[in-house]
């Protein structure tokens, strides 16, 4: 019986392939307008959680930050480049519109004490834990 031997695809020749998959999947004409979900990350420490989104291009006007019922919301837009029309861009592979982020919080958080600063393109917003939440060293007495 004889064993059939395949050869291996170039490795080279995968980013091509995909290239032409996605334009045919979303063609040359791909909307720059729409809705987008930035970019997030979120630390846990003993203090509280950070979280981090990448919303380059974006003014400090146009992004909210807000808590209801445990969920932060972080939401704005971010517009198409002011200073040139969009009929003479070949490619745009960034996403202007609206952009929403929701992450549903622990309830060991302090709502009152969350703050947003914006700086360089990324939203920090630092949310302390509830004091009860925290970890806290029992003292031991002698008897």
């Amino acid at each position: 019986m004889a064993t059939q031997m395949t050869r291996p695809v170039p490795a080279s020749a995968w980013p091509r392939d995909f290239q032409n998959i996605v334009q045919q999947f979303f063609g040359d004409d791909a909307p720059l307008e729409g809705s987008f979900a930035p970019a997030l990350d979120v630390a846990e420490t003993d203090e509280g959680f950070t979280l981090h989104v990448e919303i380059p291009g974006v003014k400090t006007e146009d992004v909210e930050v807000s808590i209801e019922d445990n969920v932060l919301t972080v939401s704005g837009k971010r517009d198409f480049y002011e200073e040139t029309e969009k009929d003479s861009y070949k490619r745009v592979e960034r996403r202007f519109g609206r952009f929403h982020r929701a992450v549903r919080l622990p309830d060991r958080v302090d709502p009152e004490r969350i703050e947003a600063e914006f700086a360089d393109g990324l939203l920090t917003v630092t949310v302390p834990k509830a004091e009860s939440a925290k970890p806290r060293r029992i003292e031991v007495s002698k008897k």
